[in-house]
């Protein structure tokens, strides 16, 4: 697999597919629209015996919805559920209270894999006469498990679900099937589908941008008007995130729906971080869903978004003989030295064992067993003494981390477009962490280890157990779309520039360009103010690379980042600067001891 992947992010980089294109210096790609003939949708139409090509088509991935009524609640959960490549499975809990005053509810989603438990929970208000569709968030890499609902007087027996993993690419719609064909004149198809879709309604759809994080795709086929503005807002999160979203009824106001545009709203776009499909004709639009699939499927990258963080490696892969400092895939930790200092303990360990055996008896001989009884605990004592101390002194008991993240500061709406990633090692686990309902925490696509294994989602994502267990290394990757005050302040004194730092971390370095000419910023810590000095004449364009270049094992995890901008000029007030320090990723609130922090942010200056 590792053999097979540098060759097919290089025929990604030269325009194969722009979603999955390689961070080192993005360029602009232009789909090129697909050429096969693909029949209208009309009855199914079933697959051939024994045909090894893909059908043209799609396959719905229905669940067998089951009902129980308890105390005048109603609860309906589907028994199967399509599952995402990564990021979390959205599980519907529809409630439904017909009594004339509110109940609280609470929910409880117990997901399984090899024997391994993981709670999800949530608590909700469902009004009177109100029905309610509640998403619970369970890890993608869960086979199936058990919902529980509770409410004050009512015994609700369990649910039992499982998880689908389709042949075809999962794809989540957001509309009726009627609407998806109509959109796209693709037939619907009972096996060996290029599309794996599951339909979910518009009214009811997630509000959350965890729920669509795991998706490759994500499709409106309906009327973008009709959707809530907060569904809305998880969806436009969601493309400027790294995921890629598909308008197959695009509204007239889409430039204004989608601000980031930069060109004219029409076929596969930059967004952000991802990719925005903005269709026109039916026919031409589902040949190029089809394209694109093909293109994810060949292209041997079987992640998710624009991150990678890494997990242990699978138990079948461990041994005695094995090198516990790797993760999988053979990846090297971002943080060095994240093991416990077994070797170290040991040795004091041997110490006391030759102490007590072998120097116990010679003493027991010299002085007597009395001396023996107070000798042998006093060693013990002491060698106890020392681990601690060594933990205490050595090690400490904060969290030790590394931390790398890209943000695009949109200060036309005061806002903060953030992906990241970090490493993690715990002498103690920590209490928890909290992330507001437009961020989410996303593990290793294939590790269930690696997964937090209590959270609760009533307010964002409150994540209660073993998000980084005592002496362990453990990487979590972050997306975000956030309100935010950040800003870079620019003030003419002269003939020189003037800059203010209240981006709510160091400057280390970048540069502005203002007056048709480019300023190279100077370093300022968080607050502070300094003169920009011009930049040098061999300084043509600003590059990632040449503003803040990760380090080599962190470019890795960001090698499906796409933001062609990236190498184009900067425009007239916009900048690029390095960050250090922990940055602006609501993780960041985690107290740590950073062993690397940097951090990539675009934006435009506040100024004349």
């Amino acid at each position: 697999m590792r053999e097979r992947l540098p060759a097919a992010l290089l025929a990604l980089l030269l325009g194969v597919f722009p979603m999955l294109a390689v961070a080192t210096e993005p360029t602009a790609v232009v789909m090129e629209p697909a050429t096969a003939e693909v029949e209208p949708a009309t009855a199914e139409v079933d697959s051939e015996e024994g045909e090894e090509d893909w059908s043209p088509g799609y396959l719905e991935v229905p669940g067998q919805p089951v009902e129980v009524s308890e105390g005048g609640l109603k609860v309906t959960v589907v028994n199967s559920v399509l599952r995402p490549p990564g990021g979390y499975i959205p599980l519907e809990v529809v409630l439904f209270n017909p009594a004339a005053t509110s109940r609280s509810v609470s929910i409880r989603v117990e997901s399984q894999r090899l024997g391994r438990a993981q709670v999800t929970t949530r608590q909700v208000e469902v009004g009177p006469r109100q029905r309610l569709s509640a998403w619970m968030p369970v890890p993608s890499t869960a086979e199936g498990g058990l919902v529980r609902v509770n409410s004050p007087g009512s015994s609700i027996q369990p649910f039992h679900f499982y998880s689908v993993e389709p042949a075809g690419q999962p794809v989540l719609v957001l509309g009726s099937e009627e609407a998806f064909q109509s959109g796209t004149k693709l037939p619907r198809v009972k096996d060996k589908a290029r599309l794996a879709v599951r339909f979910i309604p518009q009214q009811d759809a997630p509000r959350e941008l965890a729920l669509y994080v795991g998706h490759r795709m994500v499709m409106v086929a309906g009327d973008v008007t009709a959707l809530p503005a907060d569904v809305w807002s998880a969806l436009e999160a969601y493309a400027a995130t790294g995921g890629y979203l598909v308008l197959l009824r695009p509204p007239r106001d889409v430039a204004a729906r989608l601000p980031l545009l930069t060109q004219t709203p029409m076929g596969v776009l930059p967004y952000g971080f991802g990719w925005v499909r903005v269709c026109g004709q039916p026919r031409e639009c589902g040949e190029g869903l089809l394209t694109d699939v093909r293109l994810m499927e060949e292209s041997g990258v079987g992640h998710v978004g624009v991150i990678t963080p890494f997990g242990p490696p699978p138990s079948w892969q461990r041994g005695p003989f094995s090198n516990h400092h790797l993760l999988n895939d053979g990846e090297v930790p971002l943080l060095p030295g994240v093991q416990a200092p077994v070797g170290r303990f040991l040795l004091l360990i041997t110490l006391f064992v030759l102490a007590v055996g072998p120097g116990g008896l010679m003493l027991a001989r010299r002085k007597g067993p009395v001396a023996l009884l107070i000798a042998v605990p006093s060693v013990a004592l002491a060698t106890c003494l020392a681990i601690v101390a060594w933990s205490v002194l050595v090690e400490g008991f904060a969290i030790h981390a590394s931390r790398y993240s890209l943000i695009w500061l949109d200060r036309d709406r005061d806002r903060a477009l953030m992906v990241g990633l970090g490493g993690y090692y715990a002498h103690l686990e920590p209490e928890g962490l909290h992330l507001p309902a437009q961020a989410a925490l996303i593990g290793p696509d294939l590790d269930w280890e690696s997964q937090a294994t209590e959270a609760d989602w009533t307010n964002g994502m409150a994540v209660t157990g073993s998000f980084l267990p005592s002496r362990t290394y453990r990487e979590w990757g972050e997306v975000a779309a956030l309100p935010s005050r950040a800003r870079l302040s620019v003030r003419r004194e002269g003939e020189g520039l003037r800059v203010q730092n209240a981006l709510g971390a160091p400057l280390a370095s970048g540069y502005v360009r203002l007056g048709g000419k480019l300023w190279q910023l100077p370093e300022l810590a968080d607050g502070a103010e300094g003169e920009a000095t011009l930049a040098s004449a061999s300084v043509d364009k600003v590059s990632f690379s040449s503003v803040a270049d990760f380090s080599v094992l962190a470019r890795r995890r960001f090698s499906r980042v796409s933001w062609p901008s990236l190498s184009e000029p900067l425009p007239e007030g916009g900048f690029a600067a390095k960050l250090e320090g922990p940055g602006l990723l609501p993780s960041s609130a985690l107290p740590v001891e950073l062993h690397e922090g940097v951090h990539f942010i675009r934006g435009r200056v506040d100024g004349p």
